[in-house]
């Protein structure tokens, strides 16, 4: 008979993946407050460590860097935005149908303005998860492409430099209005008139026969 003994089965109770989950979203939160109040470059780890509560220690438990928690924030915003890219009526949409889409992706815009921000920030680096701002920008195309095949086709990996660099200065365009907008940077009537050029812009697009 054998005196081999079975290796233990390593596993994770409901309760232990549970309270993983919630150090990881208190780490998660207290970092993308920090990254967007004093910018992702200045922000440390310890700083983070003392925002969420937690020894310094149990936040490299979790993260090996900042870097990885700037990709868990993303991660957990890009399916909310693709989801509401996504409600873009198609396959061709008219001018009101577009600019009453435009008024909602505001509203969400509104509500996640901090990853929005640190996002946009980010683009402006230029650095800091590449890969990951990469992917996420695919995943925006592909929402906007789900009732829209202009859209769904910049998303795809043969799509030409042409085709989504249209796309990209489209969704580029909307990000620049809803921001404006909410802010009012430049008075409520050029905002306005911000959506409305993105709005028929959108529509100009998505009629073109250009591929």
């Amino acid at each position: 008979m054998s005196s081999q003994t079975a290796s233990p089965v390593k596993y994770q109770t409901p309760l232990r993946k549970a309270q993983r989950e919630l150090t990881r979203s208190r780490i998660r939160d207290a970092a993308r407050e920090l990254f967007y109040e004093h910018h992702y470059d200045t922000t440390t780890m310890d700083e983070i460590a003392l925002a969420a509560g937690l020894r310094r220690s149990t936040v490299y438990l979790h993260f090996k860097d900042k870097a990885e928690i700037l990709a868990d924030i993303i991660a957990d915003y890009t399916p909310k935005a693709r989801a509401q890219l996504a409600t873009l009526p198609g396959p061709e949409p008219t001018l009101k149908q577009i600019q009453r889409w435009m008024k909602k992706v505001m509203e969400f815009v509104a509500e996640e303005r901090i990853p929005l921000s640190i996002i946009i920030e980010l683009r402006r680096l230029n650095r800091a998860n590449e890969q990951a701002l990469r992917d996420l920008t695919t995943e925006l195309l592909s929402g906007l492409g789900e009732n829209n095949a202009p859209f769904e086709l910049a998303a795809r990996p043969e799509a030409t430099p042409a085709q989504r660099a249209r796309a990209l200065m489209l969704l580029q365009e909307l990000t620049y209005a809803c921001e404006m907008y909410l802010d009012d940077a430049e008075g409520e009537a050029c905002s306005k008139a911000l959506l409305t050029v993105a709005a028929e812009d959108f529509h100009a697009f998505l009629r073109s026969d250009t591929p």
